[in-house]
């Protein structure tokens, strides 16, 4: 379901929290589907993070340059939305932008509809399914 690769500062922790959050967004049981997540030291355009993905998998890459570790968590929540959206159908990016079915191109950043909800719910998903408890 889940795979992780890179060098990020806690592995237990992160392995822990990336558990949490596919139950909240309900994708644990996608088994037959692929969330790659990448700890990248810089991302193109000093990006915090980036996913892509269709209906079988979703790439998320962290970026750890400038970032706290903290930071880099909230910033997976983010991208953790969007490989939800990618998983469930409802973004889509072969040849055009699609958001559940309709054309969704020429959107400014935040004015896209998967941008609105990846931060509406970065915040909760962030505070409800870290394991802050492991934290030194």
């Amino acid at each position: 379901m889940y795979h992780i690769e890179g060098r990020h500062a806690k592995k237990e922790i992160v392995e822990k929290y990336v558990i949490a959050l596919t139950r909240a967004l309900k994708i644990n049981r996608l088994s037959s589907k692929l969330v790659l997540i990448q700890f990248k030291t810089k991302l193109d355009n000093e990006a915090q993070g980036l996913c892509m993905g269709d209906k079988t998998y979703a790439a998320i890459q962290i970026g750890k340059s400038g970032q706290t570790f903290l930071q880099q968590m909230q910033a997976l929540a983010h991208e953790m939305v969007h490989a939800k959206q990618f998983l469930r159908g409802e973004l889509n990016c072969e040849g055009a932008w699609k958001w559940k079915g309709r054309m969704a191109d020429g959107y400014e950043y935040m004015n896209q509809p998967w941008e609105k909800e990846a931060y509406r719910l970065e915040r909760d998903l962030f505070l409800d399914c870290f394991p802050f408890q492991l934290l030194d």
